[in-house]
C-alpha cells in the first residue's frame, strides 16, 4: 500500500485525495496527494491516514493544497435531452454539473478533488435537488436555480463565473462583452478559458455566451447541445434570434419525453444583450452560494477561446 501511496503522491494523482496525506519530515508540512509543490526526496516522506494523524504527529498543513479543507463529494450520472451529465454535491453545496463525455471531464473531476475533496458515486440530498431542478429546466418549467453552490477557482475565474450568473434567461452576450464586463477587455482568451472551465454547466449558464457576428462559439457539451439550450430558452422567453450552426448529423433526444414541454421549435430568434447597454442585467444576479469571497444566487467548453 505504501508503494501505491508513493506513486500517487509523486504523480500528484487527485484520485487519491482524501485517502491519505503525505508528511514531509524536512519541512514539517503535510500535503494532499495531488499537491503540485516540488516533491521532496522519498526518504523524507511519511504517509499518514489523514490530517488528524498528521496534526497529532506535529506536522502543519500545506498552504498551497490545503489538505484540511476537504469535504467528500457525492457524484451521480444523469441522462438529459442534451446528453449524459455528471452532477456532484457535498453535504452543503452543489459543486459539479458537467457533460460526462466532454474531453475536459477528467480535468474537471481532478479540480473538484483538489479544491473540494474526494469523490464517490453515492446518493445525497442535494443531488436529488439538483437533478429535479435540471429536469424542470429541460421541461421549460424553470428559469433560475435555487441551489447552494460552491465553485472555488482562481480570483479571475470566480469573477467570470460570477458574471455569467447575471446573463438573464432568454438572452446572450458575446465573449468580448463578457471580457469587458469583468474588466478584462484585452484578455479575451483568458475569459474564454475561464468560461470553458465552468464546473456548473446550465446552472451557471456559460451556454449564453456566443461568438461575435452571430455564431454560436464553442461548448463543452457540443454545439448541437448549445443550440438546443438556446432554442429552449428562446421558446420559453419569447421569439428571439438564435445564432445559426450547421446541422452535422445525429439527433438530440426527443424533447417530448420531458413532460411534452420541450419540443425543439422549428423557427426561433434570440437576442444578444450587452451589459454595457443593460446594466440592470448585472443586478439580476443574486446567489445563495458562497464562492470564495463572493456571493452568487442562483463543462463548459474545451477551455479554448470561444468555448462556453
Amino acid at each position: 500500500m505504501t508503494n501505491e501511496m508513493e506513486r500517487a503522491f509523486y504523480a500528484s494523482d487527485s484520485a487519491w485525495d482524501g485517502r491519505f496525506v503525505a508528511a514531509v519530515r524536512t519541512t514539517g508540512i503535510f500535503c494532499r496527494p495531488s499537491c503540485r509543490v516540488r516533491k521532496p526526496l522519498p526518504r523524507n516522506v511519511s504517509y499518514l491516514a489523514d490530517a488528524i494523524a498528521a496534526r497529532a504527529a506535529g506536522y502543519r498543513p500545506c498552504l498551497r493544497c490545503h489538505p484540511e479543507a476537504s469535504s467528500e463529494v457525492a457524484l451521480r450520472r444523469i441522462e438529459t435531452p442534451v446528453g449524459a451529465m455528471t452532477i456532484g454535491a457535498t453535504e452543503s453545496a452543489v459543486v459539479l454539473a458537467d457533460f460526462t463525455e466532454r474531453a475536459m471531464m477528467p480535468a474537471q473531476l481532478a479540480s473538484v478533488r483538489r479544491r473540494i475533496g474526494p469523490t464517490t458515486y453515492r446518493d445525497a440530498r442535494l443531488l436529488d435537488a439538483a437533478e429535479s431542478q435540471l429536469a424542470d429546466y429541460f421541461a421549460g418549467e424553470r428559469r433560475t436555480f435555487d441551489l447552494p453552490l460552491e465553485m472555488p477557482g482562481s480570483a479571475f475565474q470566480e469573477r467570470v463565473w460570477h458574471r455569467l450568473r447575471a446573463i438573464p434567461y432568454g438572452e446572450t452576450m458575446t465573449y468580448r462583452e463578457l471580457a469587458a464586463a469583468v474588466g478584462a477587455l484585452a484578455a479575451s482568451r483568458a475569459v474564454g478559458r475561464a468560461n470553458g472551465s465552468n464546473r456548473l454547466a446550465i446552472i451557471v449558464p456559460c451556454h449564453r455566451v456566443v461568438a461575435a457576428g452571430g455564431g454560436l462559439g464553442g461548448y463543452g457539451g457540443g454545439l448541437a447541445a448549445k443550440r438546443w439550450l438556446l432554442e429552449l430558452e428562446s421558446r420559453v422567453a419569447g421569439p428571439r434570434r438564435v445564432p445559426e450552426v450547421p446541422r452535422r448529423g445525429g439527433r438530440m433526444t426527443d424533447q417530448r419525453s420531458w413532460r411534452q414541454a420541450t419540443r425543439t421549435p422549428t423557427s426561433s430568434y434570440f437576442h444578444t444583450t450587452s451589459t454595457a447597454a443593460n446594466p440592470a442585467a448585472v443586478s439580476q444576479a443574486r446567489c445563495s452560494a458562497v464562492v470564495s469571497g463572493w456571493s452568487c444566487s442562483t463543462s463548459c467548453g474545451s477551455g479554448s477561446v470561444g468555448s462556453a
